[in-house]
């Protein structure tokens, strides 16, 4: 069963005054929540799938006042219903953001917006039954009140075995060119057809469930491709690129990792772009969750260099590589924190022999078999 998480932006509508809106209640009625606040509100809905199942509502300006309730001491936790285990809200900037964690077997349906309701439906056939809120032993927020990155407990059972997800991204494309060849040659066409061929390879394996963030000549948003890694649960992501310099002596491939410096960028994308990553830290108290959101990310860091270890190992063989071929970068593409990342650099078309090379199907294909059988000594490693 695929699951969504669902990111629900809500402002004033167009006609009404301004003042934020307070949310008032909230009824359960078979399948459906309904979240009801003190003025009309409109949104935009964006679908992500990763994660354990949850819908997040955020609110812009807005408040909470349920029974008495509000969000003035700090996050509150209430019940849930049937297919909702529980509810969390919290004080986000100006507005709330408000949480609901489903039951394994549920996922989105529909929402739709009626005035000063917001009304959400699952695809839900257990019990109907209430269950008792998580305890929390004090606030799990970023200073600015967004809520900490949850990590997968290590007590979790154990899922079913599942084929690794591969997300290859084609460098460049639609009115970016990328890099232009000495004979003309451009970046973007080198990296579609060379993740093409990629994709076929791990394909032909069966190992693998292999993704594309471009499969035409369109240009896709950086923020857009790693929205697509991560609502796919990609397993590894790899970045295809043709290198350009003036020094026209310049040849060979080399990767690029995450580099230090760029590790708070990733950390603001994650608050920016309310990304909820899979952390438990429900019995952590606030220092020990800051470790363990450090934790996750150097994890990533981690399984992407030892996957740039290999795959230079495995190029050197096929191809030329540039001194110091493993470099690192904060390129936009690798600042996913919770998905290994690394940007491959196939060539230089500013070097009349590598544009040559990187023009031959031959030449692209024998490259790639490197790319491929590094992939599958990473994972054989993992599963081990």
């Amino acid at each position: 069963m695929r699951i969504f998480i669902l990111t629900v932006l809500i402002w004033a509508g167009l006609g009404f005054t301004a003042f934020a809106q307070t949310l008032t209640s909230v009824s359960y009625s078979g399948s459906e929540i309904v979240l009801n606040f003190s003025k009309p509100v409109k949104s935009q809905v964006f679908a992500i799938g990763q994660g354990k199942p949850r819908i997040v509502i955020d609110v812009p300006t807005g408040d909470v006042n349920i029974n008495g309730k509000t969000l003035r001491k700090g996050p509150l936790t209430l019940d849930g219903q049937g297919g909702v285990k529980r509810m969390r809200l919290a004080m986000r900037d100006k507005g709330i953001r408000v949480v609901l964690d489903l039951q394994d077997k549920a996922s989105l349906k529909s929402h739709k917006l009626m005035g000063s309701n917001l009304a959400i439906r699952l695809n839900y056939s257990g019990p109907e039954t209430q269950t008792r809120p998580a305890a929390v032993s004090g606030p799990r927020y970023f200073k600015n009140s967004i809520p900490y990155p949850r990590l997968k407990s290590s007590s979790q059972a154990v899922k079913p075995p599942r084929k690794p997800v591969i997300v290859i991204d084609p460098g460049h494309g639609g009115h970016d060119p990328g890099a232009i060849g000495v004979k003309g040659t451009k970046e973007k066409a080198i990296t579609s057809a060379a993740a093409k061929e990629l994709r076929k390879q791990l394909l032909a394996t069966g190992r693998y469930r292999v993704m594309v963030t471009r499969s035409r000549d369109i240009y896709v948003d950086h923020e857009e491709r790693l929205r697509i890694a991560r609502a796919g649960g990609a397993d590894l992501f790899i970045s295809i690129h043709a290198d350009s310099a003036g020094n026209k002596t310049a040849r060979g491939a080399s990767v690029y990792t995450l580099a230090d410096r760029a590790k708070n960028r990733s950390k603001r994308i994650v608050n920016n772009q309310n990304w909820i990553m899979d952390v438990d830290l429900a019995k952590q108290s606030d220092p020990v969750g800051d470790i363990l959101v450090d934790l996750a990310q150097r994890t990533t860091e981690t399984q992407s260099e030892q996957f740039a270890d290999v795959l230079l190992k495995n190029l050197g063989g096929t191809t030329h590589l540039i001194g110091n071929s493993h470099r690192r970068a904060g390129y936009f593409v690798l600042l996913a924190p919770d998905v290994p990342a690394v940007l491959l650099e196939l060539g230089f078309l500013s070097n009349a022999k590598d544009e040559k090379l990187l023009n031959s199907s031959s030449h692209r294909k024998k490259v790639l078999r490197s790319v491929t059988r590094s992939i599958n000594s990473y994972f054989d490693k993992l599963e081990r």
